[in-house]
């Protein structure tokens, strides 16, 4: 638009009474597809609507969920301590108003949301609108035998039948609240690149698209009442699809135990109770999963692999005991008196869990930046 004063002309007649973010906006962090739209449609960010990547683990359930691969019956996700858009529609103007998703992968308290199979639209209206509304579709798609861009700009041409329908109706209101995705541009600046001419072909169908909705309201005398809100869900940039590199999963060929959903990374770990006699002659560990249940319980961690040792002047090690906990997760074990409890070291190797190494005092062996950096938040003593 800045370089091409006939492109995009609807679009373009959008942003001409709009008030502009001259540097563009961050919608959410991560920015990517299910968590950005989840926060456009509720006002919050990840990190309170608890859709926090297209893939997440959910640690008090042990299971990785993905509502991106999903798809479909995803708004259960999000956290309903927040309220959707379509929600506050219904809160201020009452039960009888109507919202739409229009393949907006979240539509909880829309009355019409196709994905998650409440389609209030008659199927015969829509495939007529269909065969009249796929003129938008550019045919270099299919010239170029690009699947995607296919498959996307036939779901978005559906997407404006669907707007079609739900605003000339006489069996019941228009929606008073609508949020219309256009997928095409997306798939098409993966496809294709984010500079690329392909993507200049999918920005114009779309604009056609807008061009259609705007022409509807216009007809109805409902334009000028109307705001519009523009947004992407993410940005994009240019990278080599050819690099298969996968920092996140690195954890993992280490030897750490954990969930991997790109680009975010569980640590599973153990919990440990440490306690020592008060004469000091024994001691014993009690191995629980790091990770509680709903309920707020902590599994034991049975056959977990316990070693108990000193370690000597030039790195040489006593062994002081050596086990594995019962069904319970306690291993018990005799202490020398005279050896301080930061003395004595445990190593701690339970299955599906992150091995641990610390001292019978409960402080690690190596830096802990916890700690270091934060003792007086967490309330934890400075590390020796």
């Amino acid at each position: 638009m800045e370089a091409e004063p006939e492109a995009l002309p609807h679009l373009r007649a959008l942003r001409e009474k709009s008030a502009v973010l001259q540097s563009g906006s961050i919608v959410n962090f991560p920015s990517i597809t299910w968590p950005s739209h989840t926060a456009i449609v509720t006002g919050t960010w990840c990190g309170h609507h608890d859709v926090v990547n297209p893939s997440y683990y959910l640690r008090d359930e042990r299971r990785m969920v993905s509502p991106q691969g999903q798809r479909v019956e995803t708004e259960g996700f999000a956290n309903t301590d927040v309220e959707s858009l379509y929600e506050a529609f219904t809160r201020v103007r009452g039960a009888e108003t109507l919202s739409a998703a229009i393949h907006a992968p979240f539509g909880r308290g829309a009355g019409h949301a196709v994905l998650e199979r409440r389609n209030l639209c008659q199927r015969e209206v829509l495939h007529a609108l269909n065969d009249e509304l796929s003129q938008d579709e550019d045919p270099r798609w299919a010239a170029e035998s690009s699947e995607d861009a296919i498959r996307e700009s036939t779901l978005d041409t559906r997407g404006v039948a669907q707007v079609y329908d739900l605003f000339r109706r006489d069996d019941r209101p228009s929606p008073d609240f609508v949020y219309h995705e256009l997928v095409l541009t997306d798939g098409v600046g993966h496809d294709y690149g984010p500079h690329s001419e392909g993507l200049r072909s999918a920005l114009d169908e779309c604009d056609r698209r807008i061009g259609r909705v705007l022409s509807l309201l216009e007809e109805q005398g409902r334009l000028e009442e109307t705001l519009f809100v523009v947004t992407a869900d993410h940005g994009m940039a240019p990278q080599d699809v050819e690099l298969a590199a996968n920092p996140g999963r690195h954890v993992k060929t280490i030897g750490l135990a954990a969930e991997v959903a790109d680009s975010m990374i569980w640590l599973l770990d153990c919990h440990l109770e440490l306690e020592r006699s008060a004469d000091r002659r024994t001691a014993r560990i009690i191995v629980t999963h790091g990770d509680a249940l709903a309920s707020g319980e902590r599994p034991a961690l049975a056959d977990a692999q316990l070693e108990v040792y000193r370690r000597g002047n030039g790195g040489t090690e006593e062994e002081l005991a050596r086990g594995t906990s019962d069904a319970h997760g306690l291993f018990a074990f005799a202490t020398p008196a005279e050896i301080l409890s930061s003395e004595i070291l445990l190593r701690v190797r339970a299955t599906g869990c992150t091995p641990r190494n610390l001292a019978l005092d409960g402080l690690p062996l190596h830096e802990d930046l916890r700690r270091s950096l934060y003792p007086e938040h967490l309330g934890l003593p400075e590390h020796r």
